[in-house]
């Protein structure tokens, strides 16, 4: 079985009901840690791509704007 499924084994009508498996042997595609950055995260936290893996970014401080550095390096909250 594929890392998707329904409940109750029947279609779904909303993409908020699909059940994702991320623990399961993707094999090639290497999916990892998901399920901890989604534990971690609060109202306002995005996921940001680190050097190896998922990382957490806090909401910025009031007013300011995500910037990014440049292939390479992690984006930072700026004004």
């Amino acid at each position: 079985m594929g890392g998707f499924r329904t409940p109750s084994g029947g279609g779904i009508r909303n993409l908020s009901e699909l059940i994702i498996d991320a623990d399961k042997d993707w094999q090639a595609e290497g999916i990892t840690e998901i399920r901890e950055v989604a534990a971690g995260m609060t109202q306002g936290d995005m996921v940001s791509r680190g050097a190896a893996i998922l990382t957490l970014l806090n909401p910025g401080p009031t007013g300011s704007m995500l910037i990014t550095q440049g292939p390479g390096a992690d984006p930072v909250w700026s004004y």
